[in-house]
């Protein structure tokens, strides 16, 4: 379909994000916490729209999402595994497919060859796109994100405290908290790497290959995660809008 204005809502276990876009393509974005009285926000964000699409994972949440945008739209798709996206959804048990894993294989699809795309969020987690003519997501991987990570370490370790992480350490800290600096930021890179590396390792994939970084931990991973090959923040955004295109 040709829409000329298309809203698109991103809910997120932490933070849910809403984008306009408009004719060209060109977005404006914002954000609110997830769970939060999105009201005052919404109504001066969103106007009159030709289609609007969810993405979600906090069942809760959507359809406050999508009567509210009936009211702004005569077209609100609510994403899911059998929504027509690009590419084959080649995995067991598809409906228990978070929708943001799949609005990134879409996001993904701008790029040609095989895709790993890391988005650490709450979550982090690793899903790819394979294939060239006929492309398809046969599965990923999801580890604990690292705030959770980090909070744990707090609550468990007596003698830990939290750290501000946007300092520098370097790998080998000189104290207790650039040490566990240390241990979250560049631990956290190293997972990363390592598991981009067995991915590619498995699927016995040629080269080129792109790793696609975004959610809103990825910051974390410049200048660390040597695998990463690019950084696009809004690709679940940009896979929920090409998604609305196609309903």
């Amino acid at each position: 379909m040709s829409y000329r204005r298309i809203g698109v809502v991103d809910i997120g276990n932490t933070r849910t994000k809403i984008a306009n876009f408009n004719e060209r393509g060109e977005m404006v974005e914002k954000s609110i916490a997830t769970g939060e009285n999105f009201l005052p926000l919404a109504n001066g964000f969103f106007s009159s729209l030709d289609c609007a699409v969810i993405g979600s994972v906090v069942p809760a949440s959507t359809p406050l999402w999508a009567d509210f945008l009936l009211s702004r739209s005569g077209v609100v798709h609510v994403a899911g595994h059998d929504s027509p996206w690009g590419f084959r959804v080649d995995v067991e048990e598809p409906e228990t497919l978070g929708v943001d894993r799949l609005a990134n294989m879409e996001g993904a699809l701008s790029f040609p060859g095989a895709v790993l795309v890391v988005d650490a969020g709450t979550a982090t987690k690793f899903d790819l796109l394979e294939g060239v003519s006929i492309r398809s997501f046969p599965g990923g991987a999801i580890a604990p994100g690292l705030e959770i990570s980090f909070a744990a370490l707090v609550a468990k370790a007596a003698q830990l405290r939290s750290v501000d992480l946007q300092k520098h350490s370097p790998v080998v800290g000189y104290n207790t908290e650039t040490a566990v600096r240390s241990g979250v930021l560049h631990g956290f890179a190293a997972q990363v790497d390592g598991m981009v590396a067995r991915v590619f390792e498995e699927r016995k994939l040629p080269v080129p290959w792109h790793v696609v970084a975004t959610g809103g931990n990825s910051s974390y991973l410049h200048g660390r995660a040597k695998l990463i090959t690019h950084h696009r923040p809004h690709i679940t955004l940009e896979g929920l809008y090409a998604l609305a295109k196609k309903v």
